[in-house]
């Protein structure tokens, strides 16, 4: 279930700075950006990559889910963009 709220905030939050003109895009995705790369610096520095009773998850798998989550970010940015550029019309 919490992989669902973050996947759900990781779009709603670009996706209501594009709509709402808060945020430029570059801006968004710049800071999308830096947030993933702070999050896998993260893991590959704190080493509690353990799920229990199954051992340790690949450092590559935890970077391609938070890869994932910057898609879905991106997504939410491209997204905003498009229905703000509608409402101006």
């Amino acid at each position: 279930m919490a992989g669902y709220l973050i996947a759900f905030a990781a779009f709603l939050i670009p996706f209501a700075l594009s709509v709402t003109r808060l945020g430029r895009p570059g801006r968004v995705l710049v800071a999308g950006g830096l947030l993933a790369l702070a999050w896998v610096a993260a893991m590959a520095a704190g080493g509690r990559n353990r799920v229990e009773g199954k051992g340790v998850v690949p450092l590559w798998c935890l970077a391609g889910l938070v890869g994932l989550l910057f898609a879905i970010w991106c997504g939410g940015v491209l997204l905003g963009m498009r229905i703000r550029r509608m409402r101006a019309r």
